[in-house]
């Protein structure tokens, strides 16, 4: 892609981005993020196929970006305890430091695409979810660890419980009825590793 292709395609997915995290997939027609994008209709389809097509690039961006979060603050010498610990630290303050786009995630994970993502990772073949090995530590831990030092019990039950907390705390940070403080967050964090450690 040139320069100009570049930004046209960036400016798509941002205008996307922003418009379906406040308006939803269904609310958000392809017109309307052309204008945003300040691109003709036509120029969209230059680079997806379809709609569909871009919601499944954003959401590959937006967790390819936060994998690369996590993995950033991983260092190999930690206990699971405190590996756990760590990642829910840094998945919190990302989440909440881009509102957009945990919206985008959540609406995308409790919709038909996300359903199939999550059937991908964990009815099919666990082995080809994420990314890299690198750049799975959430699903590394919580699926090698059952039963050593986590709950013996079914994936994503253990996902439930390890994620289900920490996307009720992100909606609250952004609603503005809890203030995060390292302490605090220090304590959430060791309270989710409490739900689900052996």
């Amino acid at each position: 892609m040139t320069t100009e292709e570049t930004d046209k395609c960036c400016a798509i997915t941002k205008a996307a981005l922003e418009l379906i995290a406040e308006q939803g997939f269904h609310g958000t027609p392809i017109s309307q993020i052309a204008r945003q994008a300040g691109v003709g209709v036509g120029s969209i389809y230059r680079y997806f196929a379809d709609k569909d097509e871009l919601i499944h690039a954003i959401h590959a961006r937006l967790e390819e970006k936060m994998h690369l979060a996590l993995a950033a603050e991983i260092t190999e010498d930690l206990t699971n305890r405190d590996l756990f610990i760590q990642l829910v630290k840094v998945l919190v303050r990302h989440l909440a430091d881009n509102p957009l786009e945990f919206k985008f995630l959540e609406q995308y994970f409790n919709s038909p695409y996300g359903i199939e993502k999550m059937r991908e990772k964990f009815l099919e073949d666990a082995d080809a979810c994420l990314c890299s090995e690198q750049k799975k530590p959430f699903f590394n831990l919580l699926s090698e660890g059952r039963g050593i030092a986590i709950k013996d019990l079914p994936v994503p039950m253990i996902h439930s419980l390890a994620f289900g907390p920490i996307i009720f705390l992100v909606r609250n940070l952004l609603s503005g009825f809890v203030e995060m403080n390292d302490d605090l967050l220090q304590k959430f964090a060791e309270s989710c590793w409490d739900a689900i450690k052996i």
